[in-house]
């Protein structure tokens, strides 16, 4: 379903105006909520609501299904040496799903806002819902799909978000949720939760220069770039996390991937986060974090 331009705007002044939060300090960001046709039907995108078809991999996560670098245009790059079990159809395919492709996607504005709970800055800045549904009976429309509660919802999009932040030691993002999501630290793959899924979690703590992976259930592969904690490293650094005067004790432990980001304190970074809903019955987001996030670039032109 294709809205007038007088609805949309109407549709659009609602959707990126977040309602504040009494009694807390909060971070609005404004990202790109990009819909789709899905793929189970004629004229539908053949990496939406396809997995498990022939040719369309498998459902669970997956990683490196993308490269650990973002490309020259700042976004994800389809890694061609992916697993066997990947659930995009091409690079091609995979290359629309955070770009404005006429007649393709449809794009809109869409704000979110996290918050801390506390009426002073700093701490945990938090955003959750297991019904994230931006463009229900937006853009392309509902498509006759249904949520787990059987209520009619807008699935087969996805959702971009750049952003900076200044980086200090002991920061960290988490998100919980499904399907697809990728996050990036300069230019840097720092959090993986590709493919068709359920609900799953990734944390990343930024510290001794590092971006650290841990408590992960599917940890990155080792390479040139990621690193595995040794024993010796993992003691070194509850060390030094004791002589920076962070609370508690050092999460990270052997075993834990990393990759060295050469962070300076105070100095400014990027986050880049691009997530993915292409599959029913849920749309589960949570994201935890204690960086001071901030809208790192102007939205791309947008179109209905």
């Amino acid at each position: 379903m294709k809205l007038g331009r007088s609805i949309l705007a109407a549709a659009l002044a609602g959707a990126i105006v977040a309602p504040s939060i009494s009694s807390a300090d909060n971070i609005t960001l404004t990202g790109t909520v990009r819909d789709f046709k899905r793929g189970d039907q004629s004229g539908g995108h053949q990496d939406f609501e396809t997995c498990s078809t022939s040719g369309h991999g498998t459902f669970g996560h997956v990683i490196d299904m993308v490269t650990y670098q973002l490309g020259s245009d700042g976004k994800p790059v389809f890694n061609t040496t992916r697993p066997s079990n990947n659930s995009m159809y091409s690079a091609q395919s995979f290359g629309q799903w955070y770009n404005n492709v006429a007649g393709v996607n449809m794009s809109m504005p869409f704000a979110i806002t996290l918050s801390n709970g506390k009426t002073t800055k700093g701490g945990v800045y938090s955003y959750s819902t297991n019904a994230f549904f931006p463009i229900d009976g937006l853009l392309w429309g509902n498509q006759s799909q249904k949520d787990s509660a059987g209520k009619v919802r807008n699935f087969s999009f996805t959702y971009e978000l750049n952003t900076k932040f200044t980086y200090t030691p002991g920061q960290n993002f988490m998100f919980t949720g499904d399907d697809d999501v990728f996050v990036y630290i300069n230019g840097v793959k720092v959090l993986d939760l590709g493919g068709v899924h359920a609900a799953v979690t990734g944390n990343v703590i930024l510290f001794d220069g590092m971006a650290f992976s841990y408590n992960a259930s599917t940890q990155f592969p080792t390479s040139s770039l990621v690193k595995s904690v040794s024993s010796t490293y993992a003691s070194q650094l509850a060390t030094k996390w004791t002589q920076a005067g962070l609370t508690g004790t050092c999460p990270i432990k052997s075993g834990d991937r990393y990759i060295d980001l050469a962070l300076t304190s105070g100095k400014a970074c990027t986050l880049d986060f691009f997530f993915a809903e292409r599959h029913v019955t849920e749309s589960n987001f949570r994201i935890d974090t204690s960086l001071q996030l901030q809208e790192a670039k102007p939205l791309e032109k947008l179109y209905d």
